[in-house]
């Protein structure tokens, strides 16, 4: 490691330091950087956005799929890559009918350097999708996680192809009520199944503070749901600290132990392959 690298990782570490003292850490288990972000923002301009919202770790899908590896190569410790499927938005109508896609996503799964794939947006009028069950079988045998944005339906059938395979599902779901939510993780109970609030804060935390019912799910479900930004365009970027100061708003409200698990604790257990992974 060059002295240059070693002197931007120590500023970053400083900035990162210094943007959370008195808070706890925070990885942001989903969000993107794509051809668009790419445009407005470096990568060093990336992690000074992670450093001014406090953010120790963030998992990054990019669009095209060699912004997150480029991204990770920046920093590495900080970044945890996704393999993003699409080459462009548009794909994210019908990536599910690319027969190719399978195979160009297996090569790259095989190089190693991964943490999941996705996001797959999927509904469930294409939950069969053959090249859904085969993405899911690729995660499957890389020990990939499969962040996947689409209904209940889509969830059962990647569990139905591959038992053992990790999946978070984004945004509580597209139905995201209490009672929805609590029935998928019951039907999944012995599932390696995680759920993401990102999206969801004004929703289920208006004006930052958490509506009893949600409360109510996260404390008798501690270990199955995690806090995300998403920042899923340019704009999202631009307002990247200020969504994090309302997910620690709302997170603040809860018993100690259940905020470092929302916040940290359990994305380390759904990355727990990528970041215990050998040099």
């Amino acid at each position: 490691m060059t002295w240059r690298r070693l002197i931007v990782l120590w500023v970053s570490s400083a900035g990162l330091t210094l943007a959370t003292a008195g808070q706890p850490p925070m990885l942001d288990a989903h969000s993107h950087y794509t051809a668009a972000d790419a445009r407005q923002w470096g990568a060093a301009d990336i992690v000074a956005r992670l450093d001014a919202a406090g953010i120790s770790r963030v998992a990054i899908s990019g669009t095209p799929w060699g912004l997150a590896r480029d991204l990770h190569a920046h920093a590495p410790e900080r970044v945890i890559p996704l393999l993003g499927v699409y080459a462009s938005e548009a794909d994210k109508a019908v990536w599910m009918h690319d027969r190719e896609l399978p195979a160009r996503v297996a090569t790259l799964a095989a190089t190693g350097g991964w943490a999941g794939i996705g996001e797959l947006h999927l509904f469930a009028r294409d939950a069969g999708s053959e090249v859904f069950a085969e993405l899911v079988r690729i995660a499957q045998r890389h020990r990939l996680m499969l962040l996947i944005h689409g209904d209940a339906e889509v969830v059962d059938r990647a569990f139905e192809v591959a038992p053992d395979v990790r999946v978070l599902w984004a945004h509580l779901g597209t139905a995201p009520e209490p009672d929805r939510v609590v029935r998928v993780l019951e039907r999944h109970a012995e599932r390696a199944l995680w759920i993401d609030t990102s999206v969801r804060d004004d929703r289920i935390a208006p004006g930052g503070r958490l509506r009893p019912e949600w409360q109510q799910v996260f404390e008798a479900h501690p270990d199955r749901f995690v806090v995300a930004v998403d920042a899923f365009s340019p704009r999202r970027w631009e307002r990247y600290s200020d969504i994090v100061s309302h997910i620690r708003q709302w997170v603040g409200g809860l018993p100690p132990s259940l905020q470092e698990r929302l916040l940290r604790r359990n994305a380390e257990d759904l990355y727990e392959p990528w970041l215990n992974r050998r040099p």
